[in-house]
């Protein structure tokens, strides 16, 4: 009996053994076909990577997972691609299954061993490899689907991002008080315009706007607003500083799952500058119209003063002499004629003189300002200095009209300067710009404050007392009827800095 029994342990002994190493036999296969499932989805999710090279790297991970592994081979056929191992050839023992991506059939995985082994579930494949094909199958279709999801969404960002990134509008999204994207316009004008967002420059806005601004940004920042349009001015953060225009909208949208605010800004400065030529053009043309209906009511009766005085000076030739009749016939007539100058003047600026141009050396004229202005100029302790570029192309102009906008302008710089107390200085430079030439006067006085930059070319608009403001009106004229531009900056001494430019015009040959 006890012979029996001890045979009978053993036996169980040797089945527990047998089934133990069955069983680690087992999960060694289960724990094969696990890593080749891990690293086949993690080649799925490598960054980039393409159709073609995940079919290639996935054929390397299903070998080893076979039971046979040292005979194993693997090859996908996709369409005319083809992708295989390389020990792979020709074989009868062989398993498959179809890749299916979006429902259509688009290859087929194949399996095979090189030489014949005992026969099993399917020939010599277990019940568990047909399991993993064609898990592996359904893996790679469902990649392949993900893949090109992935690229065609890479595709749609890429366009969008250089529709957005070529866009004449700033976009900027502002969330949680930080700036979470940005475009390349918008980055331009955020160079000109400092908005830190969470702590917006305010002093940069136009004294006129920035109240109305600030009470736009509080509103959609803090949600008590959905939509913000407006328009205002801003003083650059460039040197030399300008004033430009800026029309902003703001709207309250969603962004990765949270509010954010969406900002939206346009330069429109070189449309506000011209809406704002349009208007001086159209009072100056009003003006006119007035002008020269008061000229017409003065000059009559004024003509008939003239004739009464000649009258009246000749009779006292005839008679007795008086020197206080003629004291009086003096100033009368003197009076009179300051008056018909005066009629002149503004008849001039409501019926300029139309430019007599010519081909002239764009230098000429502004030797000739300088040379005039600098007895005067000298005596009142101003130092005017030149920069002229030489060999500049001729200009199609009237020197003469150029030569009293540029007498203008330094007579104001001169009268700007009255009360300086440091150096006084008047600098005239030229030169070519691309293709306009390009006069600069500059000077060391207090400047052109912003607010007033906007108004100093409005016809009869004058800072200074006893000045009729026709001045850099006129000359804003004649610049105008040269095809160029009068314009006002920031000079190198933070005074005032006048630019005129005019079209290079080639000389017809």
């Amino acid at each position: 009996m006890n012979t029996n029994s001890e045979q009978e342990k053993t036996d169980i002994h040797h089945r527990l053994e047998r089934d133990l190493m069955a069983s680690r036999h087992q999960l060694g296969e289960r724990v094969k076909e696990l890593k080749c499932l891990y690293a086949i989805s993690r080649l799925v999710q490598k960054q980039g990577i393409a159709l073609d090279e995940m079919f290639k790297g996935a054929l390397q991970f299903i070998p080893p997972a076979w039971q046979y592994p040292e005979i194993a081979c693997a090859k996908i056929n996709l369409g005319d691609a083809e992708y295989k191992t390389a020990n792979y050839r020709d074989m009868p023992w062989k398993q498959s299954r179809d890749i299916v991506m979006n429902n259509a059939t688009i290859g087929v995985l194949e399996v095979g061993y090189l030489e014949e082994r005992p026969a099993s579930h399917e020939g010599p494949f277990l019940q568990e490899e047909r399991a993993l094909i064609n898990t592996i199958a359904d893996r790679l279709g469902k990649a392949a689907e993900y893949i090109e999801m992935r690229s065609s969404l890479e595709e749609s960002e890429i366009s969008f991002r250089d529709l957005v990134e070529n866009s004449l509008i700033g976009i900027v999204i502002l969330q949680d008080g930080l700036v979470a994207y940005m475009n390349s316009e918008q980055r331009r004008i955020s160079a000109e315009l400092p908005l830190a967002f969470s702590e917006m420059h305010w002093n940069s806005i136009h004294v006129d706007d920035v109240e109305r601004v600030k009470q736009g940004y509080e509103d959609i920042v803090h949600g008590r607003r959905k939509r913000i349009n407006m328009d205002f001015r801003f003083s650059t953060n460039s040197t030399p500083v300008e004033m430009k225009w800026v029309y902003w909208r703001a709207n309250i949208v969603a962004y990765q799952g949270k509010d954010a605010v969406l900002f939206n800004m346009l330069d429109v400065s070189r449309s506000k500058h011209l809406e704002s030529l349009l208007r001086v053009k159209d009072k100056m043309a009003s003006l006119g119209h007035v002008t020269a209906g008061i000229a017409h009511e003065i000059r009559n009766p004024l003509s008939g003063i003239n004739i009464y005085l000649n009258a009246l000076d000749k009779i006292n030739h005839d008679g007795a002499e008086d020197e206080q009749v003629h004291q009086i016939i003096r100033q009368m007539q003197s009076a009179s004629g300051k008056i018909e100058s005066i009629i002149k003047r503004v008849m001039d600026f409501s019926r300029p003189t139309e430019p007599k141009r010519k081909w002239i050396h764009i230098n000429a004229p502004i030797e000739e300002a300088a040379e005039l202005s600098s007895v005067t100029l000298s005596k009142i302790g101003i130092k005017l200095t030149q920069k002229l570029e030489e060999n500049l192309p001729l200009c199609y102009a009237d020197a003469l009209l150029l030569e009293q906008v540029l007498l203008n302008l330094i007579t104001n710089a001169a009268e700007a300067m009255k009360e300086n107390r440091t150096e006084k200085i008047i600098a005239i430079a030229s030169s070519l710009k691309k293709d306009r030439f390009r006069i600069t006067v500059s000077d060391s006085g207090p400047g052109v404050p912003n607010p007033v930059k906007e108004k100093i070319f409005d016809p009869f608009y004058s800072t200074k007392s006893g000045n009729t403001g026709i001045g850099l009106s006129l000359g804003h004229r004649i610049i105008t009827d040269h095809g160029g531009t009068l314009d006002v900056e920031v000079s190198r001494w933070s005074g005032a800095q006048f630019v005129i430019e005019i079209p290079l015009k080639q000389v017809d040959k």
